[in-house]
């Protein structure tokens, strides 16, 4: 890959391999981190996507039931500076 000027900015195409690899597309999001001088890009999971890996089955098959007695949903343990 080649480093290019874009605007004011420096970027890098990602290749369609990895594009696919990841399935990625366009308007996803990608964290980053410089770990042992090198960028590691990684795709974070969109809304639809936690759901579903939080409740094992895809968000058109959940039901009022799956949100539990209180119609509410499940968002899991308090974490960090949730916590009381």
């Amino acid at each position: 890959m080649t480093v290019s000027k874009w605007g004011n900015s420096l970027g890098i195409r990602i290749p369609t391999s990895v594009i696919n690899a990841l399935s990625i597309k366009n308007g996803d999001n990608i964290s980053y981190e410089v770990k042992d001088n090198a960028l590691v890009l990684k795709k974070e999971m969109s809304t639809k996507e936690m759901f579903e890996a939080f409740y094992k089955k895809p968000m058109e098959e959940l039901s009022i039931e799956d949100l539990g007695p209180s119609g509410e949903l499940d968002w899991g343990n308090d974490v960090g500076g949730e916590v009381f």
